[in-house]
């Protein structure tokens, strides 16, 4: 399966993460980004969002980072693919992620190969599959929200859809406050994966490196004790 990693490259500590934690992995992958070409970028910014203009004036980094997944999927749709899993640059993928991804594609493959796919595997946002709902033996599960963007699977249906949706209406939010909207307006068919396989490194602090030591450390632990919280909340729920 494809991997995409949306990357800016004057973020070279992020893409030197992800490079080494996906080798270690064995997991080949490409970079995608905005490009450096002016012309290019105002091109795919005057197609998928609206605001083209003041967006490049500003050089804004959440729309940059929007347009680089319509890329990705671009990608997908131009080359026939089955889909791709889409990174962000700074997720980490857990220990048992690569398994876990292919269990939870083999589920994929036997029931929702027909529909418009878009699988979230990561537990940033804290939100997580209730205990009550859960089978024995089953990954996905309808989401009715976004888990953000960090680490989620698209099939090829998916993303013509949504490339289909920004023909007629342009994007006005960044991507992942758009996948929300998709969800909402029944564009695509949204799955958590459960157990959650990744967790973005801008939450625990792993690429605060503008801040002390000790205020990384702090916001390690209270991500650990948040996390750890929202885990025994669904359990009961």
């Amino acid at each position: 399966m494809i991997t995409y990693v949306i990357h800016p490259e004057r973020l070279k500590e992020r893409g030197e993460h992800i490079q080494r934690m996906l080798d270690q992995k064995g997991m080949a992958f490409e970079f995608i980004n905005e490009g450096k070409d002016d012309r290019q970028i105002q091109s795919y910014l005057n197609q998928w969002m609206k605001n083209g203009q003041e967006n490049m004036l500003e050089r804004v980094p959440r729309v940059l980072c929007t347009i680089s997944h319509f890329l990705a999927y671009q990608r997908i749709v131009a080359e026939g693919a089955e889909g791709a899993l889409i990174l962000e640059d700074d997720i980490v993928l857990h220990d048992d992620f690569l398994p876990q991804y292919e269990r939870s594609l083999e589920e994929y493959r036997r029931y929702y190969t027909d529909k418009k796919v878009l699988i979230s595997y990561e537990d940033s946002s804290l939100l997580l599959v209730p205990r009550s709902q859960r089978k024995k033996g089953k990954m996905l599960y309808e989401g009715k929200r976004d888990r953000l963007s960090g680490a989620y699977f698209i099939n090829r249906l998916a993303a013509k859809a949504i490339l289909d949706h920004l023909e007629s209406e342009h994007c006005d939010r960044a991507i992942d406050c758009y996948h929300n909207l998709l969800i909402q307006e029944g564009v695509v068919d949204y799955f958590w994966c459960h157990p959650a396989l990744a967790t973005q490194g801008s939450f625990t602090g792993a690429f605060r490196s503008a801040l002390s030591k000790k205020k990384d450390r702090m916001i390690e632990i209270n991500w650990w004790f948040k996390k750890n919280y929202k885990q025994l909340l669904y359990w009961f729920r």
